[in-house]
């Protein structure tokens, strides 16, 4: 992930769309939490999504990727935790929280430097 040549604002909305693809991919693995056979899924790592985002044009979606149970599977087959996904999700809206908080603030600053404020 190469830093050097991203503004805060870039970083910002790369974070925001990430977290926003993190938090519907849990979101549908808890829809599915029930579902027989039904395998849960993640977005890449941040990195890995940065590194693609500074190949694309415009924001991409965040891969996504089957991932191996982690705390326990159903006998359906299911590897959908609910617990685990409940964790995921508020950890994604915290960090949604504290990401857009921070580009909010930047904008701020920068009003207040060009005297729109």
């Amino acid at each position: 992930m190469n830093l050097d040549n991203i503004n805060l604002f870039q970083l910002a909305s790369r974070r925001l769309q990430w977290l926003a693809d993190r938090q519907k991919v849990v979101s549908e693995n808890i829809a599915n939490a029930d579902t027989a056979g039904y395998r849960a899924r993640e977005v890449e790592d941040f990195a890995s999504y940065m590194d693609r985002a500074d190949r694309a044009e415009g924001l991409p979606k965040a891969a996504i990727e089957e991932v191996e149970a982690t705390w326990a599977e159903a006998i359906s087959g299911n590897n959908v935790v609910l617990e685990e996904q409940i964790l995921q999700a508020s950890n994604a809206a915290g960090q949604y929280k504290l990401a857009s908080n921070l580009y909010r603030k930047a904008h701020e600053m920068v009003l207040a430097v060009s005297g729109s404020r």
